[in-house]
């Protein structure tokens, strides 16, 4: 294998790595655990702007 091929795998297999990586970080990051750890508040909940549960829901609809 050339200088250059083996440069060009190696940046090839980089930018696949970097790509795989960053999909598995950005899905990971927007799992959320659907089981309520506010005990019913969920105004203090550091989910709540995120939060799919019907509580949450009707809480941020009665804000408007």
């Amino acid at each position: 294998m050339k200088r250059k091929e083996f440069l060009q795998t190696g940046l090839r297999l980089g930018i696949l790595t970097g790509i795989v990586g960053g999909s598995i970080f950005l899905v990971r990051r927007n799992q959320i655990d659907y089981s309520c750890t506010a005990e019913g508040t969920c105004k203090s909940c550091s989910l709540y702007r995120r939060c799919d549960l019907d509580q949450a829901k009707e809480t941020r609809a009665n804000e408007r």
